[in-house]
């Protein structure tokens, strides 16, 4: 049976030229796509804003204060999960709208519909560094599909399950980290994250317009709060080691 299946894009009002590039991708990929509406958090009332986020909790999980894009980023892609649970999907493409699609993310598509539905998030894209993977399996020609402790930043393009939508939605609020770093600290979820090679989402040159209203390089940190919470960070790696996902088989 084909699962149910959707192709998500975020994006503002604003990025109509965005848009319309991401939708020229997908087109001559053969794939559809449903706009998620992106909310832009400058934009956010004070009240709106605190109804998600929370100061003291953001310190003390991340080493400085989020700014309002990247607040309205993670309840951009809240947006997405809470699609993928209303309408019952198996799974879903979310993509952010400066994505760069090569022709090996419909292999992708058709190969992830044909595993087990024990995965709950898939890294399709990564940031400045790509991280090494464990354990790979071979999928199809080139492609390939493995498990890894440490996952890619960025959130540019991913595939999330119906169980995952969920349990990201139950994580989500208040928000207090970038949802790239979040989805990092996939133990404190339970989330069972794989990533792929190679990567069939590639981040486009301009940059996401969702969070843009300020860098996070720029915004004041605490120097010793951040060297603190990456060694927590990595001794929970160390301990939860064991709750690394193995990869599903073909059904």
């Amino acid at each position: 049976m084909n699962p149910k299946f959707k192709v998500l894009v975020i994006n503002l009002d604003s990025s109509e030229d965005r848009l319309l590039s991401m939708g020229n991708q997908l087109a001559e990929l053969g794939l559809d796509f449903e706009r998620v509406v992106g909310v832009r958090g400058s934009e956010l009332s004070e009240e709106e804003k605190s109804a998600v986020y929370d100061r003291q909790v953001n310190t003390k999980k991340y080493y400085k204060l989020l700014n309002d894009g990247e607040i309205g980023c993670y309840l951009s892609h809240v947006r997405c999960y809470e699609k993928i649970v209303s309408d019952q999907l198996d799974f879903a493409l979310i993509l952010e709208d400066d994505a760069i699609l090569t022709t090996d993310i419909v292999k992708f598509i058709d190969q992830i519909g044909c595993l087990e539905r024990s995965w709950d998030y898939v890294k399709l894209s990564h940031g400045r560094k790509q991280k090494d993977m464990q354990n790979t399996t071979v999928l199809i020609d080139n492609l390939a599909i493995g498990n890894t402790a440490k996952l890619p930043s960025t959130t540019t393009g991913q595939f999330v399950s119906l169980n995952g939508a969920s349990k990201l939605i139950k994580h989500a609020l208040p928000v207090a980290r970038p949802i790239d770093i979040d989805i990092q600290y996939w133990f404190e979820k339970e989330l069972k994250c794989l990533v792929v090679r190679p990567f069939p989402v590639l981040n486009g040159d301009f940059g996401s317009e969702i969070n843009v209203v300020e860098d996070r390089r720029l915004t004041q940190k605490s120097r010793w709060r951040r060297i603190l919470q990456k060694v927590n960070y990595e001794w929970n790696l160390f301990r939860h080691r064991n709750k690394i996902p193995s990869i599903p088989n073909k059904r």
